[in-house]
């Protein structure tokens, strides 16, 4: 029996801002919204391999993701999930404390890190801050990851706390 993937991907940014004067009230209200579906298969929009998990560093502590040998239990079975494309990741900071920050790449070269999506810059890292999320899309042709070269997605507390965070990657095995 296959496995099929389908991934709805969806932002949005809703506001009203309003500037009370003396003889009326000035309103701005929009919204900025993102919504795009990947399919199922291994080509242009499409996934089929889907990695999550929630988890925990504590202070000063960092991991290593590797890429390309993602462990995860699935119907009572470990299985374990290879990228060779990155489409989307979502991190999710779930602390709530100021400066809990987490940082996301920035595992050099030296250390197969995986940089596609920082234009090849192996020390290049983007904070997560407390109660923020991280979400990046590549749905057309995804970021390449390549197995001992630049496979590891590092991820680090720059905090003074433990941090829990929940993360989400889709991609595709070819």
């Amino acid at each position: 029996m296959a496995d099929t993937l389908t991934v709805d991907i969806k932002a949005s940014l809703h506001w009203l801002f309003q500037d009370a004067l003396d003889l009326a009230t000035v309103t701005d209200t929009a919204r900025l919204e993102y919504g795009r579906t990947i399919s199922d298969g291994v080509t242009v929009d499409q996934a089929d391999k889907l990695w999550h998990d929630e988890r925990t560093l504590a202070s000063g502590a960092s991991e290593n993701l590797d890429l390309t040998a993602l462990t995860n239990s699935v119907f009572g079975s470990t299985v374990t999930i290879n990228f060779a494309r990155v489409k989307a990741l979502m991190i999710v900071n779930l602390a709530t404390t100021p400066n809990e920050d987490l940082a996301v790449g920035g595992a050099g070269s030296g250390g197969n890190g995986w940089h596609a999506p920082f234009k090849g810059n192996a020390d290049a890292r983007v904070v997560v801050s407390a109660d923020s999320t991280l979400l990046w899309i590549n749905k057309k042709h995804g970021w390449t990851v390549i197995n001992d070269l630049s496979d590891i997605l590092k991820i680090a507390n720059d905090g003074l706390g433990s941090v829990t965070y929940k993360i989400a990657i889709v991609g595709a095995s070819s």
